[in-house]
């Protein structure tokens, strides 16, 4: 290991950053040159190599692609503190270097050559060869080498005076103002550019050439080029400040302060429009945060990245949490549960177009929940999207709604009663009308007695399917019908008589208003069926069939007995049975055919009301 003074390697290093060459891309001219560099010397290897205190940087490889190793494994590190060059042609027979790693391991090195190169005065690199046995270079080679190494230098200085002029050049064209070259020892001016407008020659009168921290005593901007001035002033430092111009007034400039050759170059941009256009967008602010956090209910806003970006008051006193914690959280953040999914699917459809509201439970910092209604919509503005609503507390609704739902289940339960009861009361005065028929012996009375039984059962019935489905709005009527068939036939069916009840039927949902009638309206006609149809018949058939199209009912009796009488008429019929059959199809507005061809058939049609509900007839007899 070699001593190096240490404040002679800092000015090499600084020489060195000076030229912003360190980690830079490969290049061509570069490459050519030391790929030259290894054939004039007859060489497998040769490197562009940069020292930067810390490590040996290669800018150019041939024949190796070692980027970079530690400073002081490097070979070139001992050539910068030669003079000009340095040259080993034995590795092995050299103290300083047979241990290397790169000696006695791969590549196995036995040959370097390296010739410095210069940067302000400082070796800040080499160009160097290197072969795999002990070699001699010839004075024509090691000339070459210099030569090489002396175009390198050449070409560093070009790119450091275009990148030179290329600052100053940029530095001009901001300057679409004012320009000022000022010497930093003494703070004077040395050239002014006002480019065409007046912002100098209001700040500064025509002859004053007192240095600017007499100028402007107490410019907070000076401060700042001083401590920049004093930490080397390697990056531009830039600042919005405002100064007093010559006729007192206030002026805000946008400053922008760079060092080159030794001078300060320091740009000025007039944004005193652009400050009194921020004033008033201040005041604008103003005024909206007050009437957002005027609103009663919560206001939030958060861009298409769900940045939280704006909110209210509101938002911080219900949910307890501090402005600090609310920059970090997105609209998922305030829910938990499975309310987190369906809020962040919210939020995308909302970004994507949809406009409606949600309702979600609202998580407190403390852990509790409040029942919310959200409301947003997404906006672009400025080529980005934005994600922007409201939420007010529902919570007074909710529990309303649900002392509205105990009501609504104490109604069912009483409904459900009285169901029950009805059924019930239905069941006993049907018990009765059959205990009457059973010991009565006039057939005129048994008849009637077991008609108005039959009548009976089939409202009782209905409150019993209401009782058992918990519905009291309505009823399945295939399912009823096909139970109050079944009793039908068992009560009316002659015992010495072979009648067969088909029945066709679609599962029909039906309202109360209608189903009532159309069961007494069923009963009717197939009790009358089993009683006339078949006088004199040892057999026969009746058919039932319901179905429903188009959101109209069709119900059809049908059977292939006697028929009826030729001049009977059904309207004008002064029997119990077909006052009944009018009346009811009258309640319901159904369509009335009859037709008596091959038995009796009678069909009716009728609107299916599902929106009606209840169970109050009024049936005139």
């Amino acid at each position: 290991m070699t001593n190096v003074d240490t404040r002679e390697e800092q000015k090499r290093v600084e020489a060195l950053h000076s030229y912003e060459i360190l980690d830079t891309k490969e290049e061509k001219e570069f490459d050519n040159l030391v790929k030259l560099a290894a054939q004039v010397c007859d060489v497998p290897f040769a490197k562009l190599n940069f020292l930067d205190g810390v490590r040996s940087w290669s800018k150019a490889n041939f024949g190796n692609d070692v980027k970079e190793t530690p400073q002081e494994a490097a070979f070139c590190h001992y050539t910068i503190q030669d003079e000009t060059y340095m040259v080993v042609e034995d590795t092995l027979k050299d103290d300083r270097f047979r241990n290397f790693a790169f000696v006695v391991e791969s590549p196995n090195v036995r040959f370097y050559a390296g010739f410095n190169i210069k940067g302000k005065g400082q070796n800040i690199g080499t160009i160097c060869v290197l072969g795999q046995e002990p070699k001699q270079l010839s004075d024509a080679q090691l000339e070459s080498l210099a030569i090489i190494a002396n175009e390198v230098e050449s070409r560093l200085e070009l790119k450091k005076k275009n990148k030179d002029l290329a600052t100053l050049t940029a530095f001009l064209e901001a300057s679409v103002e004012a320009m000022l070259i000022v010497n930093p020892e003494t703070q004077k001016i040395e050239h002014k550019n006002s480019n065409g407008n007046e912002l100098l020659s209001k700040l500064i009168s025509e002859n004053d050439d007192r240095p600017l921290n007499e100028l402007f005593p107490g410019w907070n901007y000076l401060d700042e080029l001083k401590k920049w001035h004093e930490a080397g002033g390697k990056h531009p430092v830039k600042m919005e400040t405002s100064l007093e111009n010559i006729e007192g007034e206030e002026v805000f400039l946008e400053v922008n302060t760079t060092q080159k050759y030794g001078k300060w170059l320091i740009a000025f941009q007039n944004i005193t429009q652009r400050k009194l256009i921020e004033k008033d967008l201040k005041q604008e602010k103003k005024l909206s945060d007050t009437i957002i956090n005027a609103l009663p209910s919560h206001f939030y806003m958060f861009d298409e990245e769900m940045n939280f970006i704006r909110w209210n008051k509101n938002i911080v006193e219900t949910t307890g949490r501090t402005e600090e914690e609310l920059v970090d959280l997105s609209p998922a953040d305030f829910f938990e549960g499975e309310d987190i999914q369906r809020v962040s699917e919210y939020v995308r459809r909302t970004m994507n177009g949809f406009e409606g509201s949600i309702q979600a439970d609202l998580v407190m910092k403390d852990g509790s929940k409040e029942p919310y209604l959200y409301h947003a919509i997404a906006f672009e503005n400025s080529g980005k999207k934005y994600f922007l609503g409201t939420g007010q507390s529902v919570a007074e609704q909710v529990e309303y709604q649900s002392s509205l739902k105990n009501l609504i289940n104490e109604k069912e339960v009483l409904l459900q009663e009285v169901h029950h009861r009805v059924k019930n009361n239905l069941a006993v005065i049907s018990g009765f009308l059959q205990l009457q028929e059973l010991i009565s012996e006039d057939e005129g009375t048994k008849s009637v007695l077991l008609s108005n039984y039959m009548r009976v059962k089939s409202m009782a019935m209905i409150h019993e399917e209401l009782y058992k489905a918990k519905d009291f709005t309505g009823i399945d009527f295939e399912h009823y019908l096909k139970e109050v068939l079944t009793v039908l036939t068992d009560k009316l069916s002659p015992n010495e008589k072979d009648i067969k009840l088909n029945i066709s039927s679609e599962s029909i949902y039906m309202n109360l208003n209608q189903a009532v009638p159309l069961a007494l309206i069923v009963n009717e006609l197939v009790s009358n069926a089993y009683t006339f149809a078949f006088d004199g018949r040892d057999e026969g058939n009746v058919w039932v069939r319901l179905k429903l199209k188009e959101d109209e009912i069709y119900l059809s009796v049908e059977d292939d007995g006697i028929g009826l009488p030729e001049d009977f008429k059904f309207e004008e019929s002064p029997t119990l049975g077909t006052t009944l059959v009018m009346s009811y199809s009258e309640q319901i507005n159904a369509d009335v055919n009859i037709s008596s061809e091959k038995g009796t058939h009678y069909e009716l049609r009728f609107s299916n009301n599902t929106s009606k509900s209840g169970s109050n007839l009024h049936t005139e007899v």
